[in-house]
Parts: structure tokens; sequence; C-alpha cells
């Protein structure tokens, strides 16, 4: 099912796009929360990737309330990769906003994050702090850290070198320009249907074509216990399969980006040395996929937690003078 634009109307200033999947306990909540924008010039665009809950029911009843909600349904299963693609080619405005099925913005989320772009017309993405949320609506966490500045760096050479280096997935959750964003691989998986890096490596993408920016405002709650906050299964053979793909797609993006020849190459030595010395939460996750391989019954991971608990205990309990 495609979208029907009639060409007699302008495009909105920013479009909203959702990829839902069985999200219909929550993102009536989210929807709600976006029609409450100071902002009102935008569209909402739901791609539904075949839910099987009623999340169809929810997104066409918002829809019918509102014109500016317009909802499609696949027919098959994309994934989480490319159903968010499918819904970003979809969007008009000058300005776009990937917004999470089941996160709760605040009411000055779009104006606050227009007035970035265009205070900084070399933008390509302006983001926000987030605190997270669980089913109750209740704060479990303040994200504190903040790795972007809130000026851009003059160059596209340190912008990606900083995103290759410090780049988080929370900044997905901001604002991009979409004329930037439309000359990205959007968000491609770097293998099969793995989600693992497809964040960053957009966002890596768009910092090689302009500024990136995160202001400390709070403006958006995200919602925990999605599929990003689940580690996944692999064998050891796999995982370093993934990470090695991951890699590629740095390169790729790297190459096919219009930065000089030798700006280009010390991109790819960064990432050399990234990829090969650092990124210890790869490098973790590698780890605890070949511990799960050489002991699929736990053993050795039971006796190292016995060890564990009880140098814990002996430490606590040590001689008092």
């Amino acid at each position: 099912m495609s979208l029907e634009v009639d060409p007699g109307v302008a495009p909105p200033l920013v479009s909203i796009a959702i990829g839902a999947y069985n999200r219909a306990h929550l993102i009536g909540l989210t929807l709600d929360s976006l029609l409450r924008q100071t902002t009102q010039d935008f569209e909402i665009i739901i791609s539904d990737d075949a839910s099987s809950d009623g999340t169809r029911e929810v997104c066409e009843r918002h829809a019918a309330a509102d014109s500016r909600v317009r909802y499609v349904r696949n027919e098959e299963r994309l994934g989480l990769g490319g159903n968010c693609s499918r819904v970003l080619s979809m969007t008009m405005g000058e300005f776009v906003v990937l917004a999470g099925d089941d996160d709760i913005y605040e009411s000055n989320f779009l104006e606050r994050l227009l007035a970035e772009m265009r205070r900084f017309p070399s933008l390509s993405l302006a983001a926000c702090r987030v605190d997270l949320i669980d089913q109750n609506d209740v704060v479990v966490r303040v994200m504190s850290d903040q790795h972007f500045a809130t000026e851009p760096l003059s160059s596209p050479l340190w912008n990606g070198n900083r995103m290759l280096w410090r780049g988080y997935g929370n900044l997905m959750t901001g604002m991009y320009r979409r004329e930037l964003m439309m000359r990205t691989l959007l968000y491609r998986p770097i293998v099969g249907d793995e989600w693992d890096e497809i964040d960053v490596l957009f966002l890596f993408e768009m910092a090689l074509q302009g500024g990136v920016i995160s202001i400390p405002d709070v403006l958006l709650h995200k919602r925990v216990g999605g599929v990003s906050s689940r580690i996944p299964y692999r064998r050891f053979g796999r995982a370093l399969s993934v990470y090695a793909a991951a890699g590629r797609a740095y390169a790729a993006r790297i190459r096919r980006s219009a930065l000089p020849g030798r700006h280009k190459a010390l991109l790819y030595c960064s990432l050399a040395f990234r990829w090969t010395f650092a990124n210890w939460v790869w490098k973790r996750y590698l780890a605890y996929t070949l511990l799960v391989t050489i002991d699929p019954k736990r053993r050795i991971r039971r006796n190292l937690r016995r060890l564990l608990e009880k140098r814990l205990f002996n430490d606590a309990s040590g001689p008092t003078r």
C-alpha cells in the first residue's frame, strides 16, 4: 500500500515517521504526545510492519480523527531496518523525525529542534537528551552523558570521526534535514535482518554530510524494553561475522561519501584502529558469545558466578579493627 499525495498541497515543514510493530497498547500515547506539539505544521506517517495485535485499529482511529496522520501497512514483515527505511522514504517535509512507536514527546520537542536546525543551516541532525521510562511512564534513568556539543564542528571529517568514536543510538531520535537524509543508505541492515549498528551507521553517514549537535533539554521519554535493549543470542562464529560485517559497512559509507581522498584515508585509519583495538562494547559481547558457545550448559558460568559471589562475600565480611 502506498501513500497518495495531493500535488496541489504544499508539503509539511516536518515529517514524523513511525515504524510500528505490535504496539497497540502504547502507540496511542505516542501519537497523542506528537499531536500536542506547539509546532503544528507536520505530518505523521505510520508504517505498520504487519502487526498481529490491535496496532492497526489504534492507528486508523487516530488517522480518522486528524488528517495529518496517515497509516500504511506492510503485507509482509520487512524487519526493523527495512520498515524504518520504508517509512523514511515516504516523508515529504523539509525536516524529518523518526519517532519511536512507544515513546513520549514533550510538547515543545519539534519547536526546540527546529530552532536549532534554523540556527545552524549546516546541520544534518539536531538531537536532545532523553530519559528512560518504564511501561508505567515512570522515569527509571536519566541519560546524563552529553557526547556531542551544542554547536557543530566545522569539518565533515571531524564530525564523522566524532560519530565513529562517540556516536550513540539515542541521537537517531533527533531531527534530520531530509535533503541530506535521502543521500544516505537509511537504516539498511548490515547483513540479513540483523539490527546491530544500523542506527549509528545511519548517524555516521549523516555526520559525514553536515553538523550534528545535541542540546541539553530532556524533550523525549524513551521507553525501555524495545528490540535494541535485548542482547541477541548468537554463537561466537555468527557474532564474529556480524562484527566483521559492521566494520565493512562503516568502510562502505566512507567510500561512498563526498569527502576528499585524504579525509577518507584518515577515516579508514581511525576505523581500523577502533575496530581492532577499541570498541569495547562489541569486544565484551564477542567474549560473551564465545563463553556461550563453549559452555552451552552454563556449567562454567555457574561456577564463575559462585566464585565471584564467594569472593565478594569474603571481602565484605573481612576482619574488622
